[in-house]
Order: structure tokens, then sequence, then C-alpha cells
């Protein structure tokens, strides 16, 4: 057991976890983060369909109670970065609207407001290296197809945290959506 003394212990290394860390560890305080899972491999081995998907590799075999006191075992990933890594980048502000009270589902109003969250969310997507990603083709046409018909949907960009040149990365740039 270490002696180590630390201003701040930080649970899981996901996006709250490390921005937690980030941001203590700027202001000068002594930050541990405990992740309970391993790096993922870098064989390729996350973007394999039938090992992610149909023999769930990379889930967690852990069991859990539920409030009735049986065991389960959910779909849940430990591993370094969290599940950041396999939610599919990306990376969505709330709206304005949002954060209001919203009285037809008897919900309060934030007690803050966007521009008060503005500067994180910059800088959070600053360090994340978000861009926005046009919707792929086949997406592309059955939104407009949607709005020909004046079903009230709108198309927009999706704020992502993919590099710059993933569709250069023809494997990745297939699988980065549920893989990590």
């Amino acid at each position: 057991m270490s002696s180590e003394q630390y201003d701040a212990i930080i649970v899981g290394s996901g996006a709250g976890g490390a921005a937690a860390a980030y941001k203590l560890a700027l202001a000068g305080l002594r930050v541990v983060v405990l992740e309970k899972g391993n790096h993922l491999p870098t064989d390729g081995s996350t973007l394999d369909i039938h090992r992610v998907v149909h023999q769930g590799e990379f889930l967690s075999q852990e069991p859990w109670l539920d409030g009735h006191g049986r065991r389960i075992v959910p779909e849940e990933h430990f591993n370094v970065g969290g599940k950041t890594k396999w939610y599919g980048a990306a990376l969505l502000r709330f709206a304005e609207h949002e954060f209001a009270s919203d009285a037809a589902h008897v919900c309060r109003g934030w007690p803050l407001a966007l521009s008060e969250l503005a500067p994180y969310y910059a800088e959070a997507e600053r360090l994340l290296g978000v861009r926005f990603i046009d919707n792929e083709p086949d997406l592309a046409r059955i939104l407009a197809r949607l709005q020909r018909q004046s079903s009230g949907w709108q198309a927009q960009p999706m704020p992502m945290g993919l590099a710059a040149d993933i569709a250069a990365h023809r494997t990745e740039a297939s699988h980065f959506d549920g893989f990590a």
C-alpha cells in the first residue's frame, strides 16, 4: 500500500473522470485516477464485429445485483478511457432550450444557463479535437426525404472527437460508432 498523499482521487478514466483530473491537476492539486480496466488492445481486434458484438469479448463478465437481489451481467465496459472509447465519438452539447423548464414533462429548469457552461464546453471540445462531421451519404438522403415531407426534421453536422483525416482510414471510418 502506498503512503502517497493526494488531494483528489478520481474513480474512472472516461470523459468525466479525465476532465475532472485534468482541471484539478491544472489547479495544482495532487490527483490520482483509479481505473478498473486495462488498456484496450491496438491490434485491430476492437474493430472486429464478431469479437465486439457477437462474442462480447470486451464486455465485463462481472455479475451485479439488481434492485431485487438478482444477479445480472450488464453490458458494461471497464477499460482505460472508460465507455467513452466505445460510444462513437459523438460529443454533443446541450442546446439552450434543454436548460429551460418543461411543464409538459413536469421538469424544472437547470439552475444555470448554457452561457455559463459554454467556456467549459469550448475547452473540452478543443482538448478532444472536436470537429463537425457531415452526415454520411445514406443518412443525408433519408433526412432529405424527411425534410421534403415537412416533417420538422432538421439535419445538422455531428460534433465528433475524430481525427480530421478519419475518412482516409477506411477501416476506422467504417467502425468508429460502437467500436473502440
